[in-house]
């Protein structure tokens, strides 16, 4: 899949790889349609890519774009599945529906419900999610 830059930015923050443009992001979703050339937005997607195991080079490339897709449908299935999301297959993207099922299960598991899915809320999301079935 092609993400726009500002799709693309607002994996990143929801998966909480550290893009954070101008302080304390308080929304993922980012308008940022600007090239993904910065120093912050490398840093994030050297951070992305060193978690996923790909080539660590800062540029989104085919395969960090493919992982990022990955990592969506991953995730919208586990919070299909989990809190019955309703989130379609077809539409990998950190968007509002997405932020809200996060919110949803966050809520529901202790965390700040804040609609990013940083590594502990994830973590727990894969937790729950197995023994219902997800697959990976």
């Amino acid at each position: 899949m092609a993400y726009t830059n500002a799709q693309f930015r607002s994996i990143l923050n929801g998966l909480g790889f550290g893009y954070v443009p101008e302080g304390e992001l308080t929304d993922p979703i980012s308008t940022d349609n600007n090239p993904l050339i910065d120093r912050v937005t490398r840093d994030a997607i050297e951070d992305f890519q060193k978690y996923f195991n790909l080539q660590v080079d800062g540029i989104a490339g085919a395969k960090t774009m493919a992982m990022a897709e990955r990592q969506m449908r991953v995730l919208q299935a586990e919070l299909n599945q989990v809190v019955g999301a309703n989130l379609p297959k077809n539409q990998p993207f950190y968007g509002p529906r997405t932020i809200s099922a996060i919110k949803e299960f966050q809520r529901r598991y202790g965390f700040v419900p804040d609609g990013f899915a940083v590594l502990p809320v994830r973590q727990k999301l894969l937790a729950v999610s197995k023994p219902q079935g997800v697959t990976h």
